[in-house]
Order: C-alpha cells, then structure tokens, then sequence
C-alpha cells in the first residue's frame, strides 16, 4: 500500500496536521487507490486542500483494471456485443473509449474514476475545511499470511451500488491474497459508536462483525428514512440503555419506536399538550401567564424522562414490545442462567 506520509509535510494549522495524520492512520485499501489518484490529479499545497483530497475519497469509483485492456474488457459487460464478435474487438481502443467517458487514473491494478461533476470542497460555517469524517460505522484492520502487517476496511461497503460491484471488501480480500473474510486475522477494530464498546472482545468471527458494522452502516446512512431529532434520539437511546456492545446497539436502532422523544426545542409543546389533555383551555395556555418552560421540565422529571447528555432532549421508554434481532441469543443465555 502507498504511503502518504508527505502530507504530513505540509504547511497548515496543528489542527489540520493531527487531522490528516489520524484519518492516514486508518486508510482502508480502497481509499489508498482513491486518494492515490487525487493526489496526482491535483497535489495539495497546503494541509487546508490535503484534507479537501481526503474528503473526497467518496466521490471516486473504483473498476478492477490495471491497463486498457483490462478496461475494455470490463466495459464489455455494459456493451450487447454479439458472442461470435469479441474475437474482433479492440479491447485497447475499447478501453480509451471509456476512459473518454469516465476519466480517471491508472493505479496499480485498479483504475480510479473521478467524479462526474466538480463540487465545492466541504466546509464548516467558518469557511474551513470540514475536520469530521462520519461517513463510517466500523474500521477493522485485517492481516493474511501475504500481510502480516494488514490494511484497514472501512464500512458500510456499498459494492453493488458501483459499476462493477467492486467495493472495500473486494479490494481488501485481493490486497491479503485471501478469498474469504474469515481467511484474515483481526488485528484492531473501531466503531463510530463508543457505545459499541470493545469490538474484539464481542466477535470470534470476522464475517459477522463486517456484517453488523454494515447493517450499523445502513442505519447510520438512512436515520430512520429522514426521521426529524432521529440521530439524537437513537444516542439518548443508547445512553438511556447503557449500551455497550454493537449488537445491542443495532437492536436499540431498529426499536426507536419503544422510546419517546422530546427534543430540547420542543418542551414548551410538550409542557402545552400535556395541558390540553387535561382539560386546560388554549387560550390560557397560550396567554402567557403559565411558565410553560419550567413547569414542563418539572413535567418531564416526574414523569421519568432521562436528559440526555447532550443535552439536545429528553427520553423515556414506552410500553410498546422490544424485539430482540441481535441480541436474542445472548437475552436467551442470560434468562437460563438467571432460571
């Protein structure tokens, strides 16, 4: 794998020097292709447009080609050529000819295309560049006889939704020179999640946990399908449960339902329908002459909300039934033990 450690170099803020040396220290395999590429499309002259390059590994799409030949062969699949014509075909030509359409760059074994469009580099609301890379749910590092020393994988891996189905899996099992997950060695693992908890003590398999870092992944993508408060509610949640495994925080995510919700911004709603189901009248309600700040706060203690950390809002489970996915297996083992 390349190594980057001339950024690193740079000119730039502290800031910027830590941030790109943590985010090197976790590079997944098909981020090294990608960033490879960028960084000879357009070489940062500051540690400010390096972090530009990293945030924007996401972009680029990834075929398993190392030359034009290989690229041919590969645009083949999308062509409906006759069987008896593939003797005839140019696959060099055939190769450049996408190139055309997808421009981007031969690295090692891989050919890594460039995003379609240019877009603004992501900022904060200062102007700087963003310093939060969020857009993971486990990193795991896995070794192989052919590497002792690994390479990181980062997940979710969206493979199938690239042209050629190749994604962070595939690259990492060609990478090890291993055909199967379970043929590597987990040498570290992180989640996004601290909740989550101690990774390599919860997993003897390195397919299951790749497949629960990608179903947390999914979640983490989707918020409940645009959910309003739907991440800050899903943390109190695994606050209020005090989670610490990632299975238990997978079956958390997909029981949300059980919890109710008041955001910090909407006590004083809260506080208000809650007197209007006993009876008081609008008017009042609305005159002002009710605190209803306050009087929903002592609402929310004696009803048994818990505050979150974060303060962003309050919590409280409902009565509705907890399905266990998950963790069914363990809650099974553990009611035996208790009987």
């Amino acid at each position: 794998m390349e190594k980057f450690d001339h950024l690193l170099e740079l000119p730039g803020p502290p800031q910027y020097q830590a941030y790109l040396k943590e985010r090197l220290e976790t590079l997944s395999v098909r981020e090294n292709y990608a960033l490879a590429a960028v960084l000879q499309r357009a070489p940062p002259r500051d540690t400010e447009e390096a972090v530009d390059c990293l945030n924007s590994l996401d972009a680029c799409d990834i075929c398993p080609a190392g030359s034009y030949e290989e690229l041919g062969r590969l645009n083949l699949k999308s062509l409906k050529v006759p069987e008896e014509a593939l003797l005839y075909v140019n696959l060099e030509q055939l190769g450049q000819m996408y190139e055309d359409g997808h421009p981007g760059l031969f690295i090692g074994n891989c050919y890594v295309i460039y995003p379609k469009q240019l877009t603004p580099p992501v900022r904060q609301e200062n102007g700087a560049p963003m310093l939060w890379d969020g857009s993971w749910s486990v990193k795991l590092k896995l070794a192989s006889t052919a590497d002792p020393e690994g390479v990181w994988l980062r997940l979710p891996d969206y493979a199938l939704d690239t042209d050629y189905g190749v994604g962070e899996i595939d690259l990492l099992l060609y990478e090890l020179r291993v055909n199967d997950l379970n043929e590597c060695t987990l040498l570290e693992a992180r989640c996004i999640l601290p909740e989550a908890g101690d990774l390599m003590q919860q997993y003897s398999s390195v397919t299951e946990l790749v497949r629960d870092g990608d179903n947390l992944g999914y979640v983490l993508d989707e918020q409940g399908q645009g959910e309003p408060h739907w991440l800050e509610k899903f943390a109190a949640a695994l606050e209020y449960e005090d989670c610490r495994t990632l299975k238990f925080a997978l079956d958390i995510a997909q029981n949300l339902h059980c919890y109710e919700w008041v955001p910090r911004d909407g006590i004083k709603e809260f506080a208000a329908d809650h007197l209007r189901s006993c009876g008081v009248p609008d008017e009042l309600i609305q005159s002002g002459d009710i605190d209803l700040k306050a009087y929903a706060e002592d609402l929310l203690e004696t009803s048994g909300y818990m505050e979150a950390n974060d303060e962003s809002g309050y919590l409280i489970r409902n009565a509705q039934e907890f399905v266990r996915e998950y963790t069914a297996q363990q809650q099974t083992q553990e009611d035996m033990t208790m009987q």
